[in-house]
């Protein structure tokens, strides 16, 4: 986009400034979390042309994403928690977990979560009435925790019917039943609270400004999502005292809050401010 088009952005209040994540300037793109390192890689896979050329977004975060998949540590991060109250927890409450910070570079290391009679987990991860497709945690059915050493099995669950949200899920340690098809993140209680936003695309289409009408006509109203009720491990505290991700040379940014990256487990890659 031309700077004319950014500052009708910006002017609009469309954005909350030059630097908003949405937008693809470099000051926004380094707000993002993208490491410098991750820029020269997508420029070498582009290699060198005459021609103008529209690049795809998806193509520029594809590139993204495989260099921070060896480079940043994982985290478990539940947008929007819903209790689970594990009533035959026992010896297991405060036994140590270990999770290793980077599944495919293991010399990045580990750390460590305390069991917790309850946790939380992502409330699309429990459904009242399953379809058949679904694997995740419902009544009568049991899912793995990840690093637990047991699957549980939901018993029950409390419902605010002004809202017809679940509040509350009762479950057990399934100890004898088979390995469960699906594994699923978690926090233990007393989990860090923050607020999470999550980024789609400015604009509803690949190229705004050929949009009939004009760019403005082409913005996508869902393209930030805010989580203000999120829960995230205590990893993050290891994270952001070892940072900057990547420690590798010329991969960093610095020692901003930008450099403070992580991928949420099956949620999304994540910087902190």
């Amino acid at each position: 986009m031309s700077k004319r088009a950014l500052k009708q952005l910006v002017e609009l209040n469309l954005v909350r400034g030059w630097d908003d994540p949405r937008l693809y300037t470099l000051i926004a793109i380094r707000r993002r979390g993208v490491p410098p390192g991750a820029i020269l890689s997508f420029i070498n896979e582009l290699g060198v042309t005459t021609s103008t050329t529209l690049i795809q977004i998806s193509r520029f975060e594809l590139s993204v994403r495989r260099f921070l998949e060896t480079t940043a540590p994982r985290l478990m991060l539940v947008l929007d928690p819903v209790p689970v109250v594990i009533q035959n927890i026992g010896s297991l409450e405060g036994h140590e977990l270990k999770f290793p910070l980077s599944p495919k570079n293991p010399e990045i290391g580990s750390y460590g979560l305390h069991m917790t009679a309850t946790v939380y987990i992502d409330r699309s991860d429990f459904l009242e009435v399953p379809h058949k497709d679904f694997f995740r945690l419902a009544p009568g059915k049991t899912v793995g925790l990840l690093q637990v050493p047991y699957p549980v099995k939901a018993t029950s669950y409390v419902k605010d019917e002004a809202t017809g949200q679940i509040t509350e899920i009762q479950a057990l340690l399934d100890k004898e039943g088979p390995k469960p098809k699906t594994y699923i993140h978690w926090v233990p209680q007393g989990s860090r609270a923050v607020t999470v936003r999550v980024y789609n695309p400015l604009f509803k289409s690949p190229n705004p400004m050929s949009v009939e009408g004009g760019f403005l006509n082409d913005i996508n109203p869902d393209s930030e999502t805010i989580y203000s009720a999120a829960l995230i491990d205590s990893g993050f505290d290891e994270v952001r005292r070892r940072a900057p991700w990547p420690q590798v040379e010329g991969g960093n940014g610095g020692g901003g809050p930008e450099s403070v990256r992580f991928q949420a487990m099956r949620v999304a890659y994540f910087v902190s401010h």
